[in-house]
């Protein structure tokens, strides 16, 4: 039987919105919305409309489990109308009276205009949550949201993790800026990558939107333990041997280097020294990467053609980027490249633990029986 969420239909008056704002009856759940993005000729376009008495369409609000109303479609047009009763919204060149200067009786007329509204309150816990999704995301279909976006206007373990990772984790941190959709969305990927790749059989998934969803779903409860501590581990070790890089790095070169750590980290014996070789190895692949031009017919001075074939397809790929195919061969690139510059030698895969693991359970152990 199909489900549906309560709508109701109400309005409150314009003169209410900065109160209803200050004490959190209305608010922009950023964990999905995507900030304000009209530009200043649509927000003065909006505030003519209101002040020649003209319809500015129906919002949807969703009713949370706080009795908060929650922006699902008519937050830009909310935030246009907070900016002029603030004084923030720029009016220069425009014939629109500031607000603060109206007087009183046209104050009155403004203050007094509907602002309808229909409300959405689920009436099923169990989907509450998918309700406000699937309709934000549908609603915004007018006004199309980017992939980012749409991740994450999702919900569950999933998300939960991404997100956590992207606003605590030191390596966000270095790479902070302007940037919230996109790093949250490079933390996705690098929790899809770690959830769903088979590194031994070459196996990447799609880092397309359906990828995402069916992740969002598959894991919408629970992630497997050791997968989220090979995640986080693998971002430590990037954090840890990259450092100041990460300014230079871009996001797909980043998740280049998330899965060659995540290989080696399994699959070399003996990872002593592989933070300093991993950085060494980092600052190598860049300068090469760089050296050269995507449309170059020759290598740079120094460089061997096959060395300048190899990254010059390695390029070629990361503007494809999102495909189990690209990522494979970009993967196989840069595997190989840490073989040439940094020869190793494979974990035995029916040993345990190599020669250092070995040592270290001993000194462990050792010093466990002293204890006793």
């Amino acid at each position: 039987m199909q489900k549906t969420p309560d709508i109701e239909s109400s309005q409150f008056v314009l003169g209410e919105i900065e109160d209803l704002f200050k004490n959190g009856q209305i608010f922009i759940n950023y964990d999905y919305q995507r900030g304000a993005i009209w530009k200043r000729t649509q927000k003065t376009e909006l505030i003519k409309s209101i002040r020649n008495s003209y319809s500015v369409g129906v919002l949807v609000l969703y009713v949370n489990e706080s009795g908060k109303y929650e922006i699902l479609d008519g937050q830009q047009r909310l935030i246009a109308i907070k900016e002029y009763i603030e004084g923030t919204l720029n009016l220069d060149g425009t014939d629109i009276t500031a607000y603060s200067d109206l007087d009183k009786q046209n104050k009155i007329l403004i203050d007094a205009y509907c602002i309808y509204y229909l409300r959405i309150k689920s009436h099923d816990i169990s989907t509450r949550e998918e309700d406000v999704v699937q309709t934000f995301l549908r609603l915004q279909e007018g006004s199309p949201l980017n992939k980012a976006e749409k991740i994450n206007a999702y919900r569950g373990k999933f998300k939960d993790v991404f997100r956590e990772i992207r606003e605590k984790h030191p390596l966000f941190v270095l790479m902070a800026g302007d940037k919230r959709f996109r790093l949250r969305l490079l933390a996705a990927e690098m929790l899809l990558l770690e959830m769903e790749s088979d590194l031994n059989n070459r196996i990447f998934p799609s880092l397309e939107l359906q990828s995402f969803v069916y992740a969002l779903d598959k894991y919408k409860k629970n992630i497997p333990t050791s997968k989220l501590r090979n995640y986080r581990g693998n971002l430590d070790f990037l954090h840890l041997s990259l450092n100041y890089l990460l300014t230079a790095l871009t996001p797909r070169d980043l998740l280049s280097l998330y899965l060659l750590i995540s290989y080696l980290r399994t699959h070399r014996a003996g990872n002593k020294n592989l933070e300093s070789e991993f950085s060494a190895f980092a600052k190598d692949f860049l300068r090469n990467l760089n050296s050269f031009s995507i449309y170059d017919q020759k290598p740079p001075a120094g460089m061997s053609r096959d060395v300048f074939d190899r990254y010059q397809k390695y390029k070629l790929e990361s503007k494809v980027m999102t495909t189990p195919e690209s990522l494979k061969r970009r993967f196989e690139i840069i595997l190989g490249e840490f073989e040439r510059l940094k020869p190793f030698i494979k974990r035995d895969p029916k040993r345990y633990h190599d020669e250092e693991e070995k040592r270290t359970l001993y000194f462990r152990q050792k010093r466990c029986l002293s204890v006793l």
